[in-house]
């Protein structure tokens, strides 16, 4: 169904089957630096995607990262492939997070500090969540899946923060928070999803305000469609996308570049800000997503 509705919203914009063209780009990487030495980064679903690429860079600017995820065959394998990019002397930790589950951060936040050591969490990147499925769309709407992905995208990332940021403010910790919104947070919304990323939208300019005081700086990044295992997609997957306006998906590297100068003392001066690295999606149309009803 969702694939034969994309078949005819391509047939509407071009007036014909689409061609198919295996579409690349040259990705450029952060050299290795010392951009967040001495600094650690919390970055929530990072078992794959976007947050497994944040934690990439982060320890190639010479952090450390604790990542985490539900999975926890996959933040095994995954700690593996960190560790061989890591610093001598950073850190590479896991710690098993469902987001949705409110009632059990308080317990997992524990743990990591104690992992932790004496080390202290300088960065919170808020970037686990869910699309969900067409079942959360305006008119076709199920209420159990529209829930998860409210739970998920926006009650999590909002206890979460609410956890970290008092843990930097006793600590006087002048850390950073960075939230990955979507393209979707400047869309009409007509689903869950898009409800959740206006959410984030909101709580970015909210916490930044409130935090900024006690040197907690808050923005976000807001990825247009991505090329990552959300929608499908695998490295070296054909990243051509014809209805978003740069012709392609973003790449889940170029969105970890930006991370790490948000996060950095370069972006210090960045405060409530919502980077929006959508290929044009969002920002100069609305047409690349259908409304039905």
């Amino acid at each position: 169904m969702i694939k034969q509705k994309f078949i005819t919203f391509l047939r509407i914009i071009f007036g014909k089957r689409p061609q198919v063209i295996n579409k690349t780009v040259n990705i450029v990487q952060l050299s290795s630096s010392d951009l967040l030495k001495g600094k650690t980064a919390l970055i929530t679903g990072g078992s794959s995607g976007i947050g497994l690429e944040i934690a990439k860079a982060v320890l190639r600017a010479g952090g450390s990262v604790i990542i985490t995820g539900r999975n926890e065959d996959k933040l095994k394998n995954n700690k593996i492939e960190l560790e061989k990019i890591k610093t001598e002397k950073a850190l590479v930790l896991t710690e098993i997070i469902d987001i949705k589950k409110i009632e059990t951060l308080s317990k997992s936040f524990e743990s990591i500090i104690e992992k932790l050591g004496g080390n202290q969490i300088d960065i919170l990147v808020n970037n686990a969540g869910t699309r969900g499925e067409c079942k959360n769309d305006f008119g076709k709407a199920n209420i159990n899946d529209f829930d998860d992905v409210l739970k998920t995208n926006v009650e999590g990332t909002f206890f979460l923060s609410e956890l970290v940021a008092k843990y930097m403010k006793e600590k006087g910790i002048e850390g950073n928070i960075l939230n990955i919104a979507s393209s979707s947070s400047l869309r009409p919304a007509n689903s869950a999803y898009a409800l959740s990323k206006w959410s984030i939208r909101g709580l970015t300019l909210g916490m930044a305000k409130t935090l900024l005081p006690y040197g907690i700086v808050v923005n976000a990044i807001a990825p247009g469609p991505t090329a990552t295992p959300m929608l499908g997609k695998e490295e070296g997957d054909n990243i051509h996308f014809p209805h978003n306006p740069s012709g392609r998906m973003t790449m889940p590297q170029e969105i970890a570049n930006m991370a790490v100068i948000m996060t950095s003392d370069i972006g210090r001066s960045m405060v409530g800000s919502i980077v929006y690295m959508t290929g044009g999606a969002g920002t100069i149309t609305c047409d690349d997503v259908l409304y039905e009803f």
